[in-house]
């Protein structure tokens, strides 16, 4: 945690994202034709960051946030007074919003070069659902909030290559298959299935609690669970 003076205003900034069938989507507030990601500031640093992050989303947006990591983030200069941007990530496991100001957006409309699985098939509503600025154009993040996007990407990203189990946001018991696709949609790439469970298995991180479930296609998969390492 840095040392900063009680004069100086510091803008947290909090990347809720919410994990659906196809990609994550990210929580954003439209102003004009612009997006911008959501920011609070507070003027000095009399409570610990994680826990105001956390007290920010949860009473004021009525979201339920498994976990938030600190990602990096430069320091915006444009602004004035000058603010450290302390960026945050977390998972959302509701999509309940306590207003009408802010939209979920698909991660990978606003940064499609991080995309970089097979060509998806598109949902018929895929892009209808892009918030229209005026005119019909749509809303566009502004550079310096895309970089701060980015590094929280890229944050949760490294983070899932160290311990790829995210059991803050999976269900109690799922098959190796659920938790692959999981895998890519943030990951942003397609794996190859036998090495992946062959690294998830030997990793020790998962147990399994022989029970098989019917799929829609194949044999029955086995369920599986977070391994508990309280012991």
């Amino acid at each position: 945690m840095c040392q900063c003076s009680q004069r100086l205003s510091i803008s947290l900034t909090v990347v809720p994202l919410l994990l659906t069938n196809e990609q994550p989507h990210v929580l954003l507030s439209p102003s004009a034709e612009m997006l911008s990601l959501l920011r609070v500031g507070i003027d000095h640093l009399d409570v610990d960051l994680t826990h105001y992050a956390e007290r920010f989303l949860v009473r004021t947006l009525g979201l339920s946030i498994s976990r938030l990591t600190q990602c990096g983030a430069d320091q915006d200069l444009s602004r004035q007074p000058p603010a450290i941007d302390i960026c945050y990530y977390g998972f959302a496991n509701s999509q309940f919003i306590n207003g009408d100001d802010l939209i979920w957006l698909p991660l990978y409309q606003l940064l499609p070069e991080q995309d970089h699985r097979r060509p998806q098939t598109a949902t018929p509503d895929s892009r209808d659902t892009a918030h229209q600025g005026q005119e019909g154009r749509p809303h566009a993040l502004s550079p310096y909030d895309r970089r701060l996007l980015s590094s929280a990407l890229t944050s949760i990203r490294q983070s899932l290559d160290r311990r790829p189990v995210i059991e803050e946001i999976e269900p109690a018991a799922f098959t190796l298959s659920y938790l692959q696709h999981r895998t890519e949609t943030l990951l942003g790439v397609t794996l190859h299935t036998q090495n992946f469970r062959r690294k998830l298995l030997d990793s020790g991180s998962l147990e399994s609690i022989d029970i098989a479930v019917q799929q829609a296609t194949g044999r029955p998969a086995l369920l599986y669970r977070v391994r508990n390492r309280s012991g």
